[in-house]
């Protein structure tokens, strides 16, 4: 099982797989805690939870976010869950896909440890979310996850 040394290096990586996936994919797509069109259906900034939840107190923990990804539609949402997933598998990450006429998500597993889901809603929208691996819960937090990690001048920015 694969861990990291402090919460603060476990987002940083965890931000850097989320703006690469990003940047793999066509520039008006983003990524957001909030969806113009859901307004009710916000995100929060990111959980820690336990590594055990048997065992809460052993001290391991995971931190978890969802974004939506923005720039996409209802009729456009297979399109682009068909990219991220492409993507994801082309840079040998382990996917897993399962679906019906009305939902479908899609995992990932990086060789570091983290584990990502896209996940296309029964209204059509996509999220993806990403989890790191373990840490000590203790450990140096580090800076909060960016509220949105858009396109700005042919490259991708982060901001909270």
């Amino acid at each position: 099982m694969r861990t990291a040394k402090t919460q603060a290096e476990a987002r940083t990586q965890l931000l850097r797989h989320f703006t690469e996936t990003l940047c793999a994919l066509p520039p008006e797509v983003s990524l957001a805690l909030r969806h113009p069109d859901l307004p009710h259906a916000g995100l929060h900034g990111g959980v820690v939870l336990s590594g055990d939840l048997n065992h809460p107190e052993d001290g391991w923990a995971t931190f978890d976010i969802r974004y939506w990804i923005l720039g996409t539609t209802p009729n456009t949402c297979d399109r682009y869950f068909d990219l991220v997933t492409g993507v994801w598998r082309e840079w040998g990450w382990a996917i897993r896909d399962e679906g019906d006429a009305l939902t479908r998500t899609g995992w990932a597993d990086t060789p570091d440890g983290y584990g990502f889901a896209l996940t296309r809603s029964v209204n059509g929208y996509l999220s993806m979310a990403g989890s790191t691996p373990l840490f000590l819960r203790d450990s140096v937090v580090g800076e909060p996850m960016p509220t949105r990690i858009a396109w700005q001048n042919g490259e991708a920015v982060s901001s909270l």
